[in-house]
C-alpha cells in the first residue's frame, strides 16, 4: 500500500517545525544586530519567493561574515527564495 499524498512522509524535513529549527540555528550563529540577521527575519515574515538586496550589502556580507552569509544563502536556496540584486 502506497502512502497517500495527504500523509506527510516521516523522512520529510519540509515541516514547519524543521524550518523553524533551521531558522533558529541560523539566527543563533549570527549577531542579532546585523543586517544579515534582519534579512533572515524579513524573509520569514514576508514568505515571498524573492528578496531585494543591494549589491553593496551582498558584498559586505561576503567580506565580513562569509560563513554566516554562506549559511543564509544555502537556506534561501533551500526555500526557493531568489535574491534580486539592485
Amino acid at each position: 500500500m502506497e502512502p497517500s499524498q495527504d500523509t506527510p512522509r516521516a523522512d520529510s524535513d519540509d515541516s514547519p517545525g524543521s524550518d523553524s529549527a533551521r531558522i533558529a540555528a541560523i539566527l543563533a550563529e549570527l549577531n542579532p544586530s546585523t543586517d544579515l540577521a534582519s534579512l533572515v527575519e524579513r524573509v520569514c515574515r514576508s514568505d515571498l519567493p524573492w528578496i531585494v538586496v543591494p549589491a553593496l550589502s551582498l558584498a559586505a556580507w561576503e567580506q565580513r561574515d562569509p560563513s554566516g552569509w554562506a549559511k543564509v544563502l544555502t537556506w534561501l536556496e533551500t526555500k526557493g527564495v531568489t535574491i534580486v540584486r539592485i
